[in-house]
């Protein structure tokens, strides 16, 4: 997989706001919960070297992982209080979609909210794949629209954390399947409203029992942990054209618009569609 670069400059702005946010009471907390999400999920990861961008305040997730090198990306400059990891770590800003990266650097890629401040989140999904190694994992947070987090965007779009992409969890694996991932959990956080009022309320056995109710997939936040499928000696043919699927619709319980075909991009396949078919999962 090849790095596809862009001339639209990097925007960072929405970054230093999402990194603003986990700076207040709420952040904090939301920080905290994923962060007791994160700890168990890095803690199955296995590598030489691991990436940890995003906005996150609290970097001593590195401490969890069972790696050799650590590198911190961030993705604006902030001068806020940080909390940093036992282990020494570069730091370095960058632009998610055009990682200063060659292929195949890294075993263990997290991307904290990352992809909720991304111009152009796919793209920048496409460049952590291209930076992880086959077989290696990557761990993805983002806000979930499912959820009284995604219910109270609808009121403050252009506040952080609310001006952010907000991707729900289905549409995340189906591009990770683009990618040749295969999702290995997928977990929720912050079953509570975006607010710090009324913690306690929480702590007690209403939470408990108001979270087991809510379960899955209303949380406040989804955490992805997928792997790479290795790509090493496999050949893909073309495919095969079937009479019996020439008439078949793409959409479900619709009459056909045309022929879907595979097209070849850096060695991954992509279904492209025909006229007048959505070109959009």
């Amino acid at each position: 997989m090849s790095p596809v670069r862009f001339e639209t400059p990097y925007d960072a702005a929405r970054a230093r706001d999402g990194m603003a946010f986990f700076g207040t009471p709420l952040g904090q907390a939301l920080e905290q919960a994923e962060i007791e999400v994160l700890r168990r999920q890095v803690d199955q990861c296995f590598g030489a070297r691991a990436l940890l961008m995003g906005t996150g305040r609290d970097q001593r997730l590195l401490d969890a992982m069972q790696v050799q090198h650590r590198f911190i990306a961030r993705l604006a400059e902030f001068d806020g209080p940080q909390r940093s990891p036992v282990s020494a770590s570069p730091v370095t800003v960058m632009d998610p979609g055009n990682l200063p990266f060659a292929n195949s650097s890294f075993d263990v890629v997290v991307l904290f909210h990352a992809l909720d401040v991304a111009p152009l989140p796919q793209q920048a999904l496409r460049e952590a794949a291209r930076v992880l190694a086959d077989g290696g994992e990557l761990v993805i947070t983002g806000f979930n629209p499912w959820s009284l987090w995604g219910l109270r965007r609808l009121f403050s779009r252009r506040r952080a954390p609310w001006n952010a992409n907000f991707i729900n969890p289905v549409r995340m694996a189906d591009w990770l399947a683009l990618l040749d991932f295969r999702v290995l959990a997928t977990e929720f956080a912050r079953y509570r409203p975006p607010m710090t009022r009324g913690e306690k309320m929480f702590d007690g056995a209403f939470g408990r029992q108001l979270k087991q109710l809510v379960k899955l997939p209303l949380g406040g936040v989804w955490i992805i942990r997928a792997r790479r499928q290795p790509t090493a000696g496999v050949t893909l043919r073309e495919p095969v054209r079937q009479p019996s699927l020439a008439g078949r619709s793409l959409a479900a319980g619709g009459a056909t618009r045309g022929r879907a075909r595979l097209a070849r991009v850096d060695n991954v396949y992509f279904l492209t569609c025909g006229p007048g078919q959505d070109r959009e999962r």
